[in-house]
């Protein structure tokens, strides 16, 4: 009888131990998923100065990329990036899931509107046409015929689409691109325009590399934000748009627009 009752307790107290050790593995096993809730998964250009890019170090920095940073620490979320240069690349990341949203300075339009769901807006910006410093053109009409660099796949294509529209065939600009560094090939004669928004025309100037100049109106008065697909994970949204209206409320995106551009953009569109 005491050996039965021995067998019984032992039996017994293997079985709470592995009924212990099994709760013990499911609850390991959930930790991972939920540190993996906790990133936002951003495909970011890395040479678009000063808005996004690599420092001498081989580091991301740049206006949003503070601002990414600045999301992360008051949301409690990771900011994993991955660098690309092709935005329509970009696009269909978010298109697939592989990432939750892309930073580059991206316009919000109708367009896409109907197929992403932006972020609040923290900046507004015009967009020109930049020129060598001894070129003659003084609008975008001296342009016609001639080569514009821009990167496919963005907005831009489709605003200088519809500028040619209203230009005979042979004289329509004609759409280019570079792998190269946009400044450099503008500089050799590559081609002889390329769109760049006033604010990042300030910073380059202040390089003094460029012997550049902006010519006409703006051919866009740009808002920014960040792109989530459609079906995105709500509760990141929802904690980048939190992080985004106390950044206007206390004045952050203001000092990170002053700090990168010498001007604050966050609160007024800029048109000159």
């Amino acid at each position: 009888m005491k050996k039965k009752m021995i067998s019984a307790l032992l039996c017994l107290s293997m079985c709470v131990g592995m009924a212990a050790g099994c709760g013990a593995k499911e609850e390991a096993s959930e930790e991972p998923a939920a540190a993996e809730d906790k990133v936002i998964k951003v495909a970011a250009t890395g040479s678009f100065f000063p808005v996004m890019y690599t420092d001498d170090d081989g580091n991301l920095t740049g206006f949003e990329y503070d601002i990414m940073e600045e999301i992360g620490k008051r949301s409690g979320y990771t900011m994993e990036y991955e660098v690309l240069e092709d935005m329509a690349v970009m696009f269909e990341g978010i298109d697939t899931g592989k990432y939750d949203t892309m930073a580059g300075q991206v316009s919000v339009t109708d367009e896409r509107e109907e197929k992403y769901t932006f972020s609040e807006i923290y900046g507004y910006n015009a967009i020109k046409m930049a020129v060598r410093g001894d070129d003659p053109a003084e609008s975008v009409e001296d342009l016609q015929g001639r080569k514009v660099c821009i990167a496919f796949g963005t907005v831009l294509e489709d605003v200088l689409t519809e500028i040619n529209a209203g230009y005979p065939e042979d004289k329509q600009i004609e759409l280019v691109e570079t792998e190269g560094n946009i400044y450099d090939e503008l500089k050799v004669g590559h081609y002889d325009a390329f769109p760049i928004t006033v604010l990042s025309f300030d910073k380059i100037n202040e390089k003094g590399e460029y012997d550049f100049k902006l010519i006409g109106d703006p051919i866009l008065i740009d808002k920014n934000a960040f792109p989530f697909a459609k079906d995105c994970d709500q509760a990141k949204l929802d904690a980048v748009n939190s992080a985004i209206k106390e950044m206007h409320e206390d004045g952050t995106l203001s000092e990170l627009s002053l700090k990168y551009f010498g001007r604050d953009i966050t609160q007024e569109e800029i048109t000159e």
